[in-house]
């Protein structure tokens, strides 16, 4: 019997081979793209959200009418008390009911619920519900910007747990009232589409269920072709075999494309919640779950915003299939068909602007540690320092800068940044001049060099010469003059700063040496370049406004060095905690020094160059320094409340001469904004440390006054270095006042 031969290949074989190839190509393709969705992992083109610091209410702060302007700026609406839903709030003197949001994040929990604020005039009393004292309260973080790169799509993460009921229910009613029953392809649709394409010609019925949809629309191109339809149904059979149906609504609900913000594509329910109603899936009624599932039939023709009228025709629709599948009672149905549309005002759409100059400084910080892909695709939730109230009042004092401006404000104790504009208008320039722009300081560096004077032995009552001088120095002779060109002759180290005398400055640095100088201004806070000059003692190395600003801390917060912080913390989009500001201090300055130098910097403020703002509504107590450059090119004034610490400068961006000085157009700017400030931040009197006396004295000789002296005024000296002897000078006693009286003309 002849051998048999070998079968060859047959077409079914090839067909075999080639199917599970394709099934193998298809399953390895989904499992690439669904590791990056949110399914235990990051999210593929998920927005980051960058959000404000929580508000704290506590005591006298903020007063009742700021606290109000917070929770309307939050989109609390008013309502009748105390029958109060979530976000919703009362006030009638002197009771403030609000129902808190809850939030949740990685440095603050604030439960949610019902709380009564009593104001006795002065402070809050906070108390719960059940009239138990509460404390301090929260509001919960403003959302300040979204970044969602190139691709302009807005979406966030949400767990299952997160979807309401009603929303899941909604869902599954209009789109797939099989879904819990089939296996990713419902044969009972598909006929059903396939009798409407067959008698009208053409695809006109997709009978897709949840899963199919949600394989189109992660997987497949949109075109309607019977080899994209088989495609469609194989990945959505893989789906179900991989997922469960939980898993599988969560997707959807998360990926689903839901409507247009300008340029910006809406996805997701999460984000559709808070574009549409500028509410959390949690706070979502029947009604506005109904709603948002009647827009995913088609996100242009059900859109509230667009066309209330057939969208409020679509989520009756909703509604009815709802009642039909025993998802919801006829009561139920009859009174969410009776609400209104509670959609949020356009004018709330776009997200505010005063943030934009905050919010590209935190990119351009973070970009470097986390990359562009992460930074813009992977759903991270950045929480910032920035007070919305502060960042309001700073972009709207800076919109009064001529021809620029920039103004930071940070806690002088901590370092959190909590506003910063840089510019007048980002949407003109956006070019951050509190942090990107390098401009000489002029006076306003001149804190380091009398605190290094101070630290070398120097007292306020050490009398320095200002008078003319020639100095030479870059290969040629330097003449420098005081403003205005008023010379004193002879003043005190107090007086030098104060009136912000250049001559007298430049005989203090000198005497105390350069090398001191950059030493103790290094100790402070500044890190950049500084040239090894005398010139340096005026100012003449380029700073930052938010280095030199920050550098000003020591001597608002007894001699600590902070770092200027903008991020509080950042979690992935499963709220793991990637980075955590620790807000650490370092000693700089001994606590006595710092607060000498803080009694001269007070003295600017009430007797100097910036004794003109008190002229401009201020009252509190405060301290700071002016600064002008040659020509009036650059007007800075940084100054300080026992709460905030606060930079501005003015200036042209080509460094044309504007004229400027640092009272006449920084100085009104810091006065706008911090009067803002006071209304959240109440200033206090600053403490006096340990280790040092206050001495009367003879200011034209620095010894201790005697009766028969002219003058005489009270000076803060470091213990141990305060006058020992009586002026030599001036007489006491009553035969000093019999040659005083008889040797008059």
């Amino acid at each position: 019997m002849p051998p048999r031969k070998p079968k060859g290949i047959t077409p079914f074989s090839l067909f075999a081979l080639a199917l599970g190839a394709m099934l193998l190509c298809l399953a390895l393709y989904a499992e690439r793209r669904l590791s990056r969705l949110v399914l235990g992992g990051l999210g593929e083109s998920f927005s980051t959200r960058l959000y404000s610091a929580p508000a704290r209410i506590e005591g006298s702060e903020p007063g009742p009418a700021r606290l109000l302007w917070r929770i309307q700026r939050l989109r609390y609406a008013p309502a009748s008390a105390p029958q109060l839903k979530e976000g919703e709030y009362s006030w009638k003197e002197p009771d403030l009911w609000i129902a808190l949001r809850g939030f949740k994040t990685p440095r603050q929990l604030q439960p949610g619920g019902l709380f009564r604020l009593s104001w006795n005039g002065s402070q809050w009393w906070i108390s719960d519900s059940s009239g138990m004292p509460a404390g301090a309260i929260f509001l919960e973080p403003e959302l300040i910007a979204e970044l969602s790169g190139a691709t302009k799509i807005r979406r966030e993460p949400a767990e299952f747990d997160e979807l309401p009921r009603a929303l899941r229910e909604a869902v599954v009613s209009t789109e797939d009232k099989r879904f819990y029953r089939h296996w990713g392809i419902d044969p009972r649709a598909i006929l059903r589409a396939l009798k409407a394409d067959l008698l009208g010609g053409g695809f006109i019925q997709g009978g897709s269920t949840i899963t199919q949809q949600l394989s189109k629309n992660m997987f497949l191109s949109p075109r309607r072709t019977l080899t994209r339809k088989f495609a469609e149904a194989l990945l959505a059979l893989y789906l179900e075999l991989r997922y469960s149906k939980n898993q599988i609504l969560t997707l959807y609900l998360n990926h689903i494309y839901l409507g247009q913000d300008g340029p910006v594509s809406v996805a997701g329910a999460k984000a559709a919640a808070r574009f549409y109603f500028g509410k959390e899936l949690g706070a979502l009624d029947l009604a506005e779950c109904a709603t948002l599932a009647g827009v995913i039939r088609s996100p242009f023709r059900y859109n509230p915003l667009r066309d209330p009228q057939a969208a409020r025709q679509r989520r009756d629709f909703v509604l009815r299939k709802m009642l039909e599948q025993g998802f919801i009672t006829q009561p139920q149905r009859a009174q969410a068909a009776a609400a209104a549309l509670k959609l949020q005002p356009r004018s709330r759409l776009g997200r505010r602007s005063d943030a934009d100059y905050f919010a590209s400084e935190t990119v351009r910080e973070l970009l470097p540690r986390y990359g562009e892909d992460a930074l813009f695709r992977h759903g991270l939730s950045i929480h910032t320092n920035m007070d919305p109230a502060l960042q309001t009042a700073a972009q709207k004092a800076v919109a009064r800068a001529r021809p620029e401006g920039a103004l930071v404000a940070l806690d002088p104790h901590s370092g959190r940044v909590m506003a910063l504009s840089g510019g007048r208008d980002y949407h003109q320039s956006q070019f951050n001049r509190a942090t990107q722009a390098m401009r000489q300081p002029g006076s306003a560096f001149k804190p380091f060099v009398f605190g290094a004077a101070l630290e070398a032995g120097m007292t306020p009552a050490t009398a320095l010469e200002d008078a003319p001088k020639r100095f030479s120095g870059w290969g040629q002779e330097w003449a420098p003059a005081n403003f205005g060109e008023v010379y004193l002759g002879t003043a005190t180290v107090r007086q030098a700063l104060s009136l912000s005398l250049n001559l007298a400055t430049l005989d203090a640095a000198k005497k105390t040496g350069v090398s001191a100088i950059i030493a103790f201004a290094r100790r402070c806070g500044i890190e950049s370049p500084l040239q090894s000059h005398l010139a340096l003692a005026l100012g003449s190395s380029e700073l930052g406004l938010l280095e030199l600003t920050a550098a000003y801390s020591p001597f608002a917060n007894g001699g600590f060095r902070v770092a200027p912080t903008l991020v509080d913390a950042v979690t992935d989009a499963e709220g793991t905690v990637l980075e955590f500001s620790r807000y650490e201090r370092h000693g700089a300055i001994d606590p006595p020094l710092a607060f000498l130098i803080h009694s001269l910097l007070r003295t600017v403020v009430e007797e100097g160059t910036a004794r003109p703002l008190f002229q401009m509504g201020w009252s509190q107590p405060a301290a700071g320094k002016t600064g002008t450059t040659n020509d009036g090119r650059d007007a800075w004034f940084i100054g300080y409340t026992s709460r905030i610490l606060a930079g501005v400068w003015v200036g042209d961006d080509r460094h044309r001469p504007i004229n400027a000085t640092g009272a006449g157009h920084a100085l009104p700017i810091w006065a706008l904004f911090m009067r803002e400030t006071a209304l959240d931040y109440v200033p206090e009197e600053f403490a006096e440390p340990h280790g040092l006396v206050t001495v009367r004295i003879d200011p034209l000789t620095g010894l201790r006054a005697r009766s028969g002296c002219p003058s005489r005024v009270d000076e803060l000296f470091l213990d141990g270095t305060e006058p020992l002897k009586d002026c030599r000078v001036h007489e006491g006693g009553v035969l000093g006042l019999f040659r005083r009286w008889f040797s008059r003309p």
